[in-house]
């Protein structure tokens, strides 16, 4: 899991993004420049004005004054965008540690599922061996023989695509946590997997943790403030101008110096930012709206979200107390019958069978609960690193 935080570019382009909305708020907070102005008046014509020499020099300064709370409004703006990049980056993380808690229980699920078809295989052996005794032995059809090696060649081939998956759900899961491959510790990771803890208790849950969830209310009051910022853009700014003339006569070289102050405020006959100020409160309405719409939204998938994990998780403790137990025993039962010769061979066929579509179900119910677990978490804004063990060569857990 550290590996993945540390590496994942999606958290890493979040983090980005954070960084950016900051200098963005810096931004927003900083005053216009003023201007230095220079200017040479007379420089060059004809009679007295000939010869290049300026009879007129002028030195000043303008400062725009923004006026009207402009500045503060921005940098409201600015703050608020802060704050929804923190959101984002919060549930990037989220996502990803979601995203690393489901790989790692398909990753698990499927080497478990090598081991389940490994072991089907070895009983396959072992209930060909026993007919090919009773076959030779005349107290068995050689049909039946033909059977025990279909059944074996089957779960051979069971066992080869068992492999298959785990290779791929391993590939996966390395993927998330930027290494070249993952090694599992076998039996911390098994008893991670197969110690799913308590009965879920999910009813009433709210994903006021989740920052998708805090998001929407931070959308909103963006969106005022912005709104706010537009309105007040309305009010013209105020240009001050302050500069040092020197005169000259042309044919004189004594030098008179004159003060210069200008005020200047644009004419708001036409351009009154109404435009931008419809834009601002449509945005606000339709921010409101998808923030009320996105809030049941979440509200309701967090709400089945918990129905499914209820679900997974009742299910897996039922295979496990009652199912699988009862298909061991009909399966020791069957095999040491059909050495006595009490059962037929079709009934150790049909209990084997029984025996391991329980513990693949146990074992899809299991990853399913782990499953269903981190999307909880996702919704709920849960922990962010749960009990897991992967390691991959050359980095840490």
């Amino acid at each position: 899991m550290t590996l993945a935080l540390e590496r994942s570019p999606t958290l890493g382009a979040a983090q980005a993004a954070v960084r950016a909305s900051r200098g963005e708020e810096l931004q927003a907070g900083l005053r216009p420049n003023p201007e230095l102005q220079l200017s040479n008046q007379n420089n060059s014509g004809s009679g007295p004005y000939r010869g290049g020499r300026p009879l007129e020099t002028s030195v000043g300064l303008s400062q725009r004054l923004e006026i009207g709370g402009q500045r503060a409004a921005r940098s409201t703006v600015a703050a608020r965008d802060v704050t929804l990049a923190g959101h984002d980056l919060a549930a990037a993380r989220l996502d990803l540690v979601r995203d690393v808690r489901t790989a790692y229980a398909q990753a698990v699920a499927a080497r478990r599922a090598v081991d389940i078809e490994q072991e089907r295989q070895r009983l396959a052996e072992e209930v060909l061996r026993a007919t090919r005794e009773r076959v030779n032995a005349g107290r068995e059809a050689p049909a039946q023989q033909l059977r025990a090696e279909s059944a074996l060649s089957t779960a051979s081939i069971a066992r080869d695509r068992a492999q298959r998956e785990a290779i791929v759900a391993r590939r996966g899961l390395a993927v998330l946590l930027a290494a070249e491959d993952v090694e599992f510790v076998g039996r911390t990771a098994d008893t991670w997997f197969t110690e799913i803890g308590p009965a879920p208790a999910t009813n009433g849950q709210r994903p006021t943790n989740n920052p998708d969830y805090a998001r929407l209310d931070d959308a909103v009051s963006r969106a005022r403030a912005a709104l706010d910022l537009e309105r007040r853009r309305a009010t013209p700014d105020v240009t001050l101008n302050g500069s040092v003339s020197q005169y000259r006569e042309a044919s004189a070289t004594a030098r008179d110096t004159a003060f210069v102050v200008g005020l200047s405020v644009p004419l708001q006959l036409f351009d009154r930012n109404q435009g931008n100020i419809a834009r601002a409160g449509a945005d606000l309405t339709r921010t409101e709206l998808a923030s009320q719409q996105a809030r049941r939204t979440l509200e309701g998938s967090l709400a089945d979200a918990g129905q499914r994990y209820e679900a997974a998780w009742y299910e897996a403790e039922a295979l496990r107390r009652t199912a699988l137990p009862a298909a061991e025993r009909a399966f020791g039962y069957a095999r040491e019958g059909y050495r006595e010769g009490k059962f037929s061979f079709l009934e150790v066929l049909d209990a084997q069978r029984t025996l391991f579509e329980a513990r693949g179900q146990l074992n899809d119910a299991l990853r399913e609960v782990h499953t269903r677990r981190a999307e909880v978490d996702r919704l709920s804004g849960g922990p962010l690193i749960g009990p897991m063990q992967p390691n991959s060569p050359g980095g840490r857990p």
